[in-house]
């Protein structure tokens, strides 16, 4: 069994426990109450020194290295690994994900250092994956559209508003569907088959979100997803799907992926957008201007109100 160590390293979460639930029967009365433990809590197991977690199970330490050499595991952190991606990488379970950053937070810069370092990589990872390719392919999805549709609801909600703030500044066909006082449907009730509709969204996926683009592609609309799977609800039928990394230990997901795919089509949709976009950039720029929209630039004089 020895060369099998050599990749269990990389062993997920389940897979850990199908083979703690697997050797069970064959484990003595220790192993057995120190895998109980560890099947019965996985978030301790994650947050947990070794030392506190064979006090919380009962056993003494070296039961819980014994416990991961029983599935080719170098030792105790091997173990506990896997444990620590489910708890950052799952959804929704926003308690445990608060514990998470508590057991990370050493009052030093343990927590910082790990949430850049984890969204330096989803900005690597998401740029690799996605490729210029799939993106100047979306961004003429999006160009060749009679009126694009956006939609992002929860944390995802500030992704798709980037998306339409910026594109309002150079084309008026760009509609944000907000769902205010309830009108979610009413937002998309137009949509038609020379219409494209970006989609945002990541696991646990906003019900709202997946009526819309499934809505959308009932009616012919190409539909664009940003979002954190191929088989994402949103992303599975998708005319094309930018799939981002968005690994956190935070409360929610990284959006650092997803925002940079959502500038990405900004900046390609401009460039694409010839005279026409540049004369609407203009008449932006005009309008904010009168309507004193920015704090003036260093050396201007400003008007304080009194």
């Amino acid at each position: 069994m020895a060369g099998a160590a050599t990749k269990m390293e990389d062993m997920e979460y389940l897979q850990v426990n199908e083979r703690l639930k697997a050797a069970f029967p064959r484990f003595s009365p220790q192993l057995r109450k120190a895998a109980r433990h560890v099947l019965d809590h996985p978030e301790e197991v994650a947050l947990n020194s070794m030392r506190q977690l064979a006090r919380q199970a009962g056993v003494h330490p070296s039961t819980m290295v014994r416990l991961a050499k029983t599935l080719d595991l170098s030792g105790y952190d091997a173990l506990r690994e896997p444990y620590r991606q489910h708890l950052r990488d799952g959804p929704a379970r926003y308690a445990a994900r608060a514990r998470g950053l508590q057991a990370l937070d050493d009052g030093k810069s343990a927590l910082l250092d790990e949430l850049l370092a984890l969204d330096i990589d989803n900005l690597q990872v998401t740029a690799r994956g996605i490729g210029a390719d799939r993106l100047i392919r979306a961004s003429r999805i999006l160009a060749g559209a009679r009126r694009i549709y956006v939609v992002g609801s929860r944390s995802s909600f500030s992704i798709a508003y980037y998306f339409h703030y910026a594109c309002r500044m150079f084309r008026d066909t760009v509609h944000l569907i907000e769902g205010t006082g309830g009108a979610f449907a009413d937002g998309i009730r137009g949509i038609g088959r020379k219409d494209a509709l970006l989609a945002v969204g990541f696991e646990p996926y906003a019900r709202e979100t997946v009526l819309a683009a499934r809505f959308g592609r009932g009616q012919g609309a190409a539909v664009v997803a940003i979002t954190d799977s191929a088989v994402s609800p949103i992303g599975i039928d998708a005319a094309e799907a930018l799939i981002v990394a968005n690994r956190s230990p935070s409360l929610f997901q990284s959006l650092a992926g997803a925002l940079a795919a959502a500038q990405a089509l900004v900046a390609l949709l401009v460039a694409r957008g010839g005279r026409e976009a540049v004369a609407a950039l203009e008449n932006s720029e005009s309008q904010l201007e009168r309507f004193g929209a920015y704090w003036p630039a260093t050396g201007a004089e400003a008007r304080v109100p009194s």
